[in-house]
């Protein structure tokens, strides 16, 4: 009994679950736990990828939604635009006297608006009325211009032809340099006191004031443009 004893002290079985010993048992605890917090790691740092795709693809929505909007806004901005140019086109023909026939168009300026008696120079206000020249001519630019300066019967025949001459050069030269209109289709005439669209006299042979104001004029023809015919 005693030599039982002794050989049990000396041989002393490890404590087991099944087939694995209390050692392995925490060895595999350990690991489990490494596995457990890699896995939690992993997860986490798989939430913040997808965290921040996300927060990229708000962005590049939020910058393309911003985008739609400016072009959006430009094209009510033209849109404004262009409805005001159709006004101010409108109104210059009105007071310009614009008239359209199968070939040309026409525009007229009364030559005491542009020009001081007796004078070629333009006056500062003749601006103005040139301005409203070019917003029309600006719609042919390929287009033929001519400037025609006319006026009243007042004076002799070549002095006059001559005043029409050179106020219809003055109007050219304005239209090159600020009406945009191309030096190559643009040419100045002055035909001095003929074809009046008034009187320049009463029947009983007196002046006629008004009839001679409205013969010193200087009118702007536009050839229209050429379009090919459909085949």
């Amino acid at each position: 009994m005693l030599t039982n004893q002794l050989y049990s002290r000396n041989h002393r079985i490890p404590k087991a679950v099944g087939s694995w010993s209390i050692t392995e048992l925490r060895m595999m605890k350990t690991l489990t736990g490494k596995i457990l917090t890699l896995s939690a790691a992993l997860f986490c740092g798989t939430l913040l990828i997808s965290s921040a795709q996300t927060t990229t693809a708000d962005k590049d929505l939020k910058k393309k939604e911003a985008e739609l909007e400016r072009q959006k806004l430009d094209l009510e901005k033209k849109s404004l635009d262009l409805k005001r140019q159709e006004l101010d086109l409108e109104k210059a023909k009105q007071e310009l006297q614009f008239q359209e026939t199968g070939k040309s168009m026409s525009m007229n300026l009364a030559g005491d608006v542009l020009f001081d008696y007796n004078k070629a120079a333009l006056k500062p206000a003749a601006e103005e009325a040139l301005k409203k020249v070019a917003v029309v001519l600006s719609l042919f630019p390929e287009s033929n211009v001519t400037v025609e300066g006319y006026t009243d019967s007042k004076g002799g025949k070549g002095v006059n032809l001559q005043l029409s001459r050179e106020r219809a050069t003055s109007v050219k030269n304005w239209l090159v340099k600020n009406g945009g209109v191309g030096p190559a289709h643009i040419v100045a005439k002055g035909f001095g006191e003929e074809n009046p669209v008034a009187p320049n006299t009463n029947p009983d042979g007196t002046d006629n004031i008004v009839g001679r104001a409205k013969n010193r004029r200087v009118t702007i023809i536009v050839d229209k443009p050429v379009t090919s015919p459909t085949p």
